[in-house]
């Protein structure tokens, strides 16, 4: 394995760690907020967000994938891209403040237009953020990086939820996130001495990256977001805020776990675009290592979910498990899409990207207008599932077409063992069911425990009679030993 891979991956360690306290703090804050709410507060801020995530998308039109690609960029790029965050936030602001009222008649909820209104002067206040934050990132400074984003997470998090304890509403939120961002914005200065200025002589070069991002960007929010919005026009303010709660708990196991690696995996595959072999091997121990984490998190969180809610959330919250268990089996296959997103934008394909988005957005679209006379906020789930299922095959066709010599046999090298574990310990969850009557927080423990004896043994019998090939097996264990793992790559083909 050569240096820089080795260098990358003793550096990730430490941000990923890092990263992972800070979403556990995240976590932590909503089971909390959750306790102290009701759906109905959920509800409100869920609608305002929906809303206000939009205008955070166009706002966002990828000036950091712009300065992380770009080799060496100029102070006048840096503040270029810095201006234009500032620019399109002030636009975005104005016009959620004069939409907002046209949002609470949709929602039919009057507390929705002040909820967008507060939310968008959020908006406008991160957009000072110091924009040599990027550094961080761009320069694999993972240590840096992780502190300034633990900074912000617990600030937000002390200051939302002693805001949510005196108010006891949902302004507590709100004015705690618009709290929490003139903290980070005052942060960002005192951690990187960069001091920008307004300028735009190198729009033309960011525009050239970020146009594509921005298409990008906003079918990513539709995909995310759009089942909330629906929900959020059919059923009642609590019935919106209890999916939203169920939303965010179903990503705890995909998309929070990943979302650490993935802050890491992007500037590490940037740096090895040029060389399509180190590309390569770098994607198959990612992919290799977050199907080995992200399955069983997956499919334990559905088999675990009756006991789960009540003893995390309270007995008011039970009506969201149908939503947690669907919306948790989405975000398997997600995991699995999530490295070739990564290396399909490092080589520049953003527009394949965005086509592929389009697409699953468009098929859950043609979904809901068929099933529209029927629609409840469980069966949009559903649709929201089927639409990823169905585009599955799609990333990994382009990744295939873009990145020569890889092959579906090297993709499906780190899912096989991870997928018949899971299914072995499904097997055994059910068994516990029916044989143990607990009560939930008793039974909670038994099925975690037994589910996470029961993969951990069946994934390295597996690996052992498959002749211990190289795999995330090998890399936990290296890791464990304190040793150097091998790349992860079919036999033969690895250096």
């Amino acid at each position: 394995m050569s240096h820089k891979s080795t260098s990358i991956t003793s550096g990730a360690m430490i941000m990923v760690a890092m990263r992972w306290i800070d979403r556990f703090i995240g976590i932590v804050s909503t089971f909390i907020l959750a306790r102290i709410l009701i759906p109905d507060d959920f509800g409100i801020v869920a609608m305002a967000s929906v809303v206000v995530s939009f205008a955070d998308i166009i706002f966002d039109l990828g000036v950091n994938v712009a300065l992380i690609q770009r080799k060496h960029p100029s102070q006048a790029y840096y503040n270029t891209a810095w201006t234009l965050r500032i620019v399109q936030a002030a636009c975005v602001a104005t016009v959620l403040v004069i939409l907002a009222p046209f949002a609470a008649e949709y929602y039919k909820d009057p507390r929705v237009t002040a909820a967008v209104q507060v939310m968008a002067l959020s908006l406008f206040v991160g957009a000072f953020e110091n924009v040599g934050i990027v550094d961080f990132q761009k320069e694999l400074r993972f240590a840096d990086d992780a502190k300034y984003v633990m900074f912000k997470r617990l600030v937000g998090f002390f200051i939302t939820v002693a805001l949510t304890l005196i108010m006891q509403s949902y302004w507590g939120m709100i004015l705690g996130t618009l709290g929490g961002r003139l903290a980070a914005v005052a942060r960002s200065y005192s951690v990187h001495p960069m001091r920008p200025r307004f300028a735009l002589s190198e729009f033309k070069e960011i525009f050239a990256v970020s146009q594509w991002v921005l298409v990008k960007n906003i079918s990513s929010f539709l995909d995310r977001k759009l089942h909330i919005f629906m929900v959020g026009g059919l059923a009642s303010t609590g019935v919106t805020g209890g999916y939203t709660l169920a939303s965010e708990i179903a990503d705890i196991p995909g998309t929070d776990l990943l979302a650490p690696i993935n802050r890491v995996l992007f500037p590490a595959f940037a740096q090895a675009r040029d060389n399509l072999e180190e590309l390569t091997r770098l994607l198959l121990r990612a992919q290799a290592v977050q199907v080995m984490v992200t399955f069983p998190a997956c499919v334990g969180f559905v088999l675990t979910a009756q006991e789960f809610v009540p003893v995390a959330l309270g007995e008011k919250w039970l009506f969201i498990v149908p939503f947690i268990q669907i919306l948790a089996l989405s975000n398997i296959i997600q995991s699995i899409n999530s490295s070739a997103n990564y290396v399909l934008t490092v080589i520049g394909k953003i527009r394949l990207l965005a086509v592929t988005s389009w697409i699953q957005i468009l098929m859950f679209g043609a979904g809901a207008l068929l099933l529209s006379r029927n629609l409840t906020p469980e069966r949009i789930a559903q649709l929201r599932m089927a639409s990823i299922v169905l585009t599955f095959g799609i990333s990994y066709a382009l990744l295939m077409r873009n990145v020569p010599g890889l092959t579906v046999r090297m993709l499906a090298q780190g899912t096989g063992r991870p997928l018949l574990a899971c299914l072995a310990m499904a097997v055994a969850l059910f068994f516990l069911q029916t044989q143990v009557q607990a009560p939930n927080w008793a039974m909670l423990v038994l099925k975690v425990g037994t589910g996470v004896l029961v993969y951990c043994a069946v994934v390295m019998l597996l690996w052992r009679v498959a002749g211990r090939p190289e795999g995330a097996e090998t890399y936990f264990l290296s890791k464990i030993k304190r040793t150097k793992p091998l790349p992860v790559g079919v036999p033969g083909e690895a250096k």
